[in-house]
């Protein structure tokens, strides 16, 4: 029996080391870190949202929002600590057969929901045999594509039986979206009804924190769990405030109404550093994700690969990040960040070329240009098609307009329409009925991208999303690698294989490769003992409030 090993990990972090990516406190700034009290119970915690909440049920989330969320009120089994490095949430130890088709999880016997009901194996195995069941309609489903069955021995023991070895599936167990739910709450209920469920808006979970009260477009209010098996929780409520946009968000941040700020936009941040200079810290993380334009592969006009490469060529990217972000960002040119273990840079880099777009673009039948500056084809249709975005989202609209604007000058008309969170994913997005979307990943410590590009993650016969391959991206090739890539614990073999998926998404461009950014995060100082990843602050549970600000 054996560990599963950490190398991928470690190598990530070495990696963010080596770019000098790793998140620091500025010097001049005093350290959340630094307490000089022993932590004390009490005060409210306040940070900020620009939207609302899909859902509350972590099985059925497809959005940061809400995991940031139930991540507070849910645990997995396994969760990722302040070295990247995976360990057991409700799980105490796992051990991984020789043959990699069996996973033994010895959960922790102290776990409870927060109504008092112990946490065993049946909940585990329910909530995994929920999303294997075939009319669970989330989208976790390919997350556990190799498990046969889930077997619950005793009640602290659960096994995973797996047809074949999957080693993106330890990290997977470790993300929010798996968070483990009750039984003996949901048990009852048809699992074709459980994103209706009351439950999914009221959670009951095991976190250090539980939701007391939600008043749409105003607020989420979360208390402590004061009887959570882990370290903690110190702060007695977190207060989530719902923002229209992310410019209120960061207004409520200056005027001391949150205490937390994800990401300044890079137009204030030389401001919002020298006004609160003594009141927070501020810490500069990369994005471990890329934002993209997705485009629909069975798009009459946007199906064509020549299409897509033109309309690549004709961007300047480099122009957009130093006007929009100020610098903070990088190009990327597939599915994956430059400092990523398994990144090959041995890819096109997709300079602008304007004489090659148009070129391309001619070859592809759109050889006139009309009096408006559209190009058309023989048939006279013009080269037009939708994009849909979020509204609220100030950095992406300024991108999106960037990009129209290039695009139009090469013949291309994209058309813009904004939407609230909640209708994108709802009516486009989770539904796969766009021509073309503007969005960003968030991506795993696992190069695993099967649920996004497998075909076996895009719609299915009835229309109905498998995945997160809403595109519908298809390429028999893409497919086998995807399945190796799941098979083998061996690093250099598996850097392989993903340079090579790399390689053909570059080359076929399901999306429009765009950039990632460097965020500038805000804490108050009023936080203490805030644990910091190379990526974001976790476990709150371990921080507190300084007694002055209770």
């Amino acid at each position: 029996m054996k560990k599963l090993s950490t190398i991928a990990i470690l190598l990530l972090v070495l990696a963010m080391a080596a770019a000098g990516c790793t998140p620091a406190a500025e010097p001049d700034t005093p350290d959340p870190g630094d307490a000089t009290t022993e932590p004390v119970f009490g005060g409210t915690y306040t940070y900020g949202i620009a939207g609302e909440p899909t859902t509350l049920n972590p099985m059925f989330s497809t959005d940061s929002i809400t995991s940031d969320i139930t991540n507070l009120v849910y645990e997995s089994l396994l969760k990722t600590n302040e070295n990247l490095e995976l360990e057991g949430e409700i799980a105490d130890s796992w051990t991984i057969s020789d043959d990699g088709l069996l996973i033994t999880f010895n959960l922790k016997d102290d776990v409870y929901f927060t109504d008092g009901v112990q946490l065993t194996s049946k909940d585990v195995k329910f909530t995994y045999d929920t999303i294997m069941d075939p009319d669970y309609s989330g989208v976790r489903a390919r997350d556990v594509k190799y498990v046969t069955e889930v077997v619950a021995p005793s009640d602290f023991v659960v096994e995973f039986h797996l047809s074949q070895v999957d080693v993106p599936m330890m990290y997977t167990l470790a993300y929010s979206t798996h968070g483990i739910i009750p039984e003996h709450i949901f048990g009852s209920t048809p699992v074709i009804d459980l994103k209706e469920h009351v439950n999914s808006w009221e959670p009951i979970g095991s976190g250090p924190y539980k939701l007391t009260e939600y008043q749409p477009g105003q607020y989420i209010v979360l208390d402590a769990n004061t009887d959570y098996h882990g370290e903690g929780p110190y702060i007695e409520t977190v207060m989530i405030k719902i923002y229209q946009d992310n410019q209120v968000l960061l207004a409520a941040f200056e005027n001391g109404d949150i205490d937390y700020i994800d990401t300044i936009p890079v137009d204030d941040i030389d401001h919002v550093e020298t006004v609160l200079a003594d009141q927070a810290t501020f810490v500069e993380a990369p994005l471990n994700g890329y934002f993209y334009i997705g485009l629909k592969q069975n798009h009459p006009i946007l199906g064509d690969l020549k299409v897509r490469q033109a309309m690549m060529y004709s961007l300047d990217r480099q122009s957009i990040i130093d006007t929009v972000f100020k610098g903070y960002g990088t190009m990327v040119n597939t599915h994956s960040v430059p400092f990523s273990w398994a990144y090959n840079n041995d890819i096109n880099q997709y300079p602008q070329n304007i004489e090659l777009a148009i070129s391309l673009l001619e070859e592809a039948g759109w050889d006139t240009v009309g009096d408006d500056g559209i190009r058309t084809n023989a048939n006279g249709d013009k080269f037009s098609f939708v994009l849909v975005s979020m509204t609220g989202q100030e950095e992406k609209a300024n991108v999106i307009a960037m990009v129209k604007e290039q695009w139009k000058a090469v013949g291309i008309d994209m058309q813009v329409e904004y939407y609230e969170r909640s209708v994108l994913f709802s009516q486009y997005l989770d539904v796969g009925k766009f021509e073309a979307y503007m969005w960003g990943w968030n991506l795993s410590l696992d190069p695993d991208c099967y649920i996004t590009f497998h075909s076996d993650a895009a719609l299915d016969e009835n229309g109905v999303l498998q995945g997160f391959n809403d595109v519908e991206y298809k390429n028999a090739e893409v497919d086998q690698l995807l399945e190796e890539g799941r098979l083998t614990f061996d690093t250099e073999e598996r850097k392989v294989i993903y340079g090579q998926i790399y390689q053909i998404l570059n080359e076929e461009l399901p999306y429009i490769f765009l950039y990632t950014t460097n965020n500038v995060k805000g804490m108050s100082n009023k936080m203490k003992d805030v644990v910091w990843s190379p990526l974001f602050p976790i476990d709150i549970n371990k921080w507190y409030i300084d007694p002055a600000f209770h």
